[in-house]
């Protein structure tokens, strides 16, 4: 998400040498790399002049890079990706460009955590985190650059079901952009949605907590059968759903907004069987289940093994 200062600074040509912009979502990290290069390259080639690099990147090559003169145009445009992995002594190595950079080099760095604050460098740092309000807005705007005009029911109806996970909304607004419709309602999202054929993560949360295994199971084995890419929405929707369900804890019954009347109908009743030590343990198997997915290559057994463990306590609700 762009804020007014990082905006200016586009439109008056990005003029500082060292631009570091961080967000957890990676989606809005590349959205504005697009913006640089548009920038910067619009009225020269960018053949010649411009370099992205990683951490895997030798780093005397990235200040080498820094340091070479653009050809046949003003600027030097290098992008220095996933910063929060480049390890203390990395980062030391750079310093040496970072606090003396090149007037002539646009170098922006990106990653998913804001700079330590012990970095003394002469940066524009930007955050590009979106709020929970945002997100419905924002879910529209993306949308309109798919050809879509989500209703908001149709919003509410997505986030209802995956939540506020950037990620996961951009699967799901991606897969309705290949329907050919031009106005998504919420009964099209029910419609088109994978993971709600049958069933959602919201039946799968509702037995898990209740204690009933065979029908938690079931329903797992149902939505993995659409493919193992389900993983991280079914992962994701049920993080989300939790959430909702310590908010209303936390809330003593009282309704979050946005909580569908079902929603709240459903999972109000087990309230009182749940403690603050028991949300701790959830959270921390999801967590644990989140690292497994990514790590493993065998989500199925990830997701059954983190069941296994939710219902330990749905059993006694």
């Amino acid at each position: 998400m762009l804020n007014k200062t990082l905006q200016k600074d586009l439109q008056s040509g990005l003029p500082h040498p060292l631009y570091f912009l961080w967000s957890e979502e990676s989606y809005f990290l590349e959205e504005v790399r697009a913006k640089f290069v548009e920038v910067i390259f619009a009225s020269q080639a960018e053949d010649f002049n411009y370099d992205v690099f990683d951490s895997t990147t030798g780093l005397q090559e990235i200040i080498d890079t820094a340091c070479t003169l653009p050809f046949m145009a003003p600027k030097r445009f290098i992008v220095l990706k996933d910063f929060h992995l480049i390890p203390a002594s990395g980062v030391k190595v750079l310093m040496n460009y970072l606090t003396d950079p090149s007037e002539s080099t646009v170098m922006l760095i990106l990653s998913q955590k804001a700079p330590k604050k012990t970095l003394k460098v002469d940066w524009r740092v930007y955050p590009l985190n979106i709020r929970e309000y945002q997100v419905p807005g924002w879910l529209k705007q993306f949308a309109s650059k798919k050809g879509l005009t989500l209703t908001g029911d149709a919003v509410d109806c997505l986030i209802e079901y995956v939540g506020y996970d950037v990620s996961l909304l951009l699967m799901e607004v991606e897969k309705l952009s290949l329907s050919g419709q031009g106005t998504i309602t919420a009964k099209d999202v029910v419609a088109s949605t994978s993971m709600m054929r049958k069933y959602s993560t919201f039946d799968l949360l509702d037995s898990v907590i209740a204690g009933q295994k065979e029908r938690a199971f079931r329903i797992l084995k149902t939505i993995f059968s659409n493919g193992p890419h389900e993983a991280p929405v079914i992962l994701g929707t049920l993080n989300w759903h939790y959430k909702q369900f310590y908010l209303l804890w936390r809330n003593r019954g009282r309704r979050p907004v946005k909580m569908r009347e079902k929603t709240y109908r459903t999972l109000t009743k087990y309230l009182p069987a749940f403690k603050e030590k028991d949300f701790f343990i959830i959270f921390r198997s999801l967590h644990e289940a989140d690292l497994g997915i990514k790590t493993s290559g065998r989500p199925e057994p990830v997701l059954e093994i983190l069941l296994i463990k939710l219902l330990q306590k749905g059993a006694m609700s």
